[in-house]
């Protein structure tokens, strides 16, 4: 008789995880290992139980999907589970990262629970770990995307004709995907984006504090005081480039997630 395929959920979701796991038991061929909320509670118990299969988020809180997915392709273990991450992104970058970092699949939510069972049932079955691939189908997202955050920053009040405004638009696009470039920033993004747009490390700093300048005393007050957590006032100081770019992105990622984008 064929062993079932054990499967374990990560998603800050927790109905969706729940419905998952309802689903999966009730396969013949699966078994739900159980789920967890966050990355760091997922790779707790990946080494717990050991799954076949991961259906993973990306965006999580404490450590987010490609945190677990770079734990994983560190850990001891000789037989790589299949992953399939299932997202609200569709960034051909992410996709990318996920697939360097050892996703097997990668599917935009929703997706029925069937069809992402059946996917995974294919992948345990067809080939060996060394021997599969991502697979991934282009939906033309990242234009959604990328307009998404020009209308955010407009919104912010940043003036499209600054360098800083582009440099900004790829920080938080790139932040929203992984928070932890901006730790340091100086010694990640800054180079990151000053190698994109084929200029140095300073220029960008600088082009960016001058724009966060700017749409500090220009942008939408309500919008800015929702993001940045405390009251806008002409006379306070602006944030730092990091503080910035950290809960523009931290809002533009929730934003992703629910298909807000429209809204900025």
């Amino acid at each position: 008789m064929r062993r079932k395929i054990s499967v374990m959920v990560a998603d800050d979701d927790e109905v969706y995880a729940r419905r998952f796991g309802e689903f999966v038991a009730g396969r013949k061929d699966m078994e739900f290992a159980g789920y967890a909320l966050d990355g760091e509670e997922a790779a707790e118990l990946f080494s717990l139980v050991r799954p076949d299969a991961v259906v993973l988020d990306i965006l999580m809180p404490r450590l987010d999907g490609m945190g677990f997915l770079r734990r994983l392709r560190l850990s001891e273990r000789s037989e790589k589970p299949v992953i399939l991450v299932n997202s609200m992104s569709r960034l051909k970058s992410m996709v990318a990262a996920a697939e360097k970092a050892g996703a097997d699949y990668f599917t935009v939510k929703p997706q029925p629970f069937s069809a992402v069972c059946d996917t995974i049932s294919e992948l345990c079955s067809s080939a060996a770990p060394a021997e599969r691939t991502a697979e991934y189908e282009d939906t033309g997202e990242e234009m959604y995307i990328e307009r998404g955050a020009a209308r955010f920053l407009r919104a912010l009040g940043v003036p499209a004709n600054l360098d800083g405004y582009k440099y900004i638009r790829t920080a938080i696009i790139k932040a929203a995907e992984d928070m932890s470039i901006l730790e340091p920033i100086t010694k990640k993004l800054y180079p990151m984006i000053a190698d994109e747009y084929q200029t140095n490390g300073s220029c960008v700093e600088r082009s960016m504090r001058h724009a966060i300048k700017v749409s500090w005393q220009r942008g939408n007050r309500k919008m800015m005081n929702d993001i940045f957590g405390y009251t806008i006032d002409d006379n306070k100081k602006h944030p730092t480039n990091s503080e910035y770019i950290a809960m523009a992105a931290d809002d533009f990622r929730l934003r992703c997630r629910y298909g807000m984008l429209d809204n900025a």
